[in-house]
């Protein structure tokens, strides 16, 4: 089998592409043949040596993948060989031609759904459709989302357009397009200084109930955006940029009731076969249209170095070759 190790801490570089004995399923455990494996920011910080979960390397990335089962361990009950699957690898390992992965840990696919998509909905249509729910907005609420084009904020748009709540989506100028296409009621490029400015004479003295932000900076320009019970979730971090938060930015948090929190999708699995249900639902309905971008396996490097650089949009998967 083929696989990317990070062979240290760092930058892109560090992932190189393996070769070893393709493993064999164990006690209540399945071979998956990988057929799309996702890259998400969780992944970035694991490389740059940021993530928790992943404490040394050299380390194989990838948290999620789908693919198709290959052999069945000892035990399995409810799956065979050739059932699609998708699963969240919280151990890594997910960018390879082949996994083991625990059975009770596999979500059955539809044979005709693109593996690509199976993988989109795991990490980052979870989080989109959870983070919404944790940050209680209704209909006719104003919403602020980061990143708003990739793959996370690009969902989270269209669930929040679905439920009627008007967002505002923070995204670069080549992509606020887009942006505006997924439902966003006003797009803004933050980039562009003084945009919270611009923001603030959109939305009036009421701001926004909620902000979903995938950067984790505390000093962030959004911050004036905030209403009165206003929900600011952090569901990300960005490998730099990120700033204590200023100290006048505490009376107002007070003054305002604003609860600053974070979410962390391993703290909401009970929510998890109930959210997927909705998210198979709305790909199916056209609700949400997700867009795919697929690059092969041996080009990890290239993709993470273009991902962290915010010079992707949609859903990027890792496409493993024989």
């Amino acid at each position: 089998m083929k696989y990317i190790e990070a062979s240290q801490f760092g930058g892109p570089e560090v992932l190189q592409l393996k070769e070893k004995q393709t493993p064999q399923p164990g006690e209540g455990t399945l071979l998956v043949e990988v057929k799309a494996a996702g890259i998400n920011y969780a992944d970035v910080m694991a490389r740059s040596g940021f993530y928790p979960s992943v404490p040394k390397a050299p380390f194989a990335p990838g948290f999620e993948i789908a693919g198709v089962v290959s052999e069945v361990g000892h035990g399995v009950n409810g799956f065979k060989a050739g059932d699609h699957v998708a699963a969240i690898t919280l151990a890594g390992g997910g960018y390879a031609t082949h996994v083991v992965i625990p059975a009770a840990t596999a979500i059955p696919l539809p044979p005709e759904l693109d593996p690509a998509l199976g993988v989109a909905i795991l990490v980052q249509g979870l989080t989109a459709l959870l983070v919404l729910e944790e940050a209680r907005v209704k209909a006719n609420d104003r919403i602020l989302i980061s990143a708003a084009a990739g793959g996370v904020g690009s969902i989270a748009v269209q669930i929040a357009k679905a439920k009627n709540v008007k967002v505002v989506g923070l995204a670069s100028s080549s992509k606020l397009e887009r942006v505006r296409s997924l439902g966003a009621e006003h797009v803004l490029d933050y980039n562009q200084p003084g945009w919270s400015s611009t923001a603030l004479e959109i939305l009036g003295s009421h701001g926004v109930q909620a902000y979903l932000d995938s950067d984790g900076d505390l000093a962030t320009e959004a911050f004036p955006l905030l209403g009165h019970g206003a929900q600011w979730i952090i569901f990300g971090v960005r490998s730099s940029g990120q700033k204590p938060m200023p100290v006048n930015y505490l009376w107002p948090m007070i003054e305002k009731n604003i609860t600053l929190r974070g979410f962390n999708l391993e703290g909401s699995l009970q929510h998890v076969p109930r959210a997927l249900g909705d998210l198979f639902r709305w790909l199916a309905d056209g609700t949400v249209k997700i867009e795919i971008n697929k690059y092969p396996l041996e080009d990890a490097a290239t993709v993470h170095e273009l991902f962290a650089a915010r010079k992707t949009t949609g859903k990027v998967v890792l496409v493993p070759t024989k």
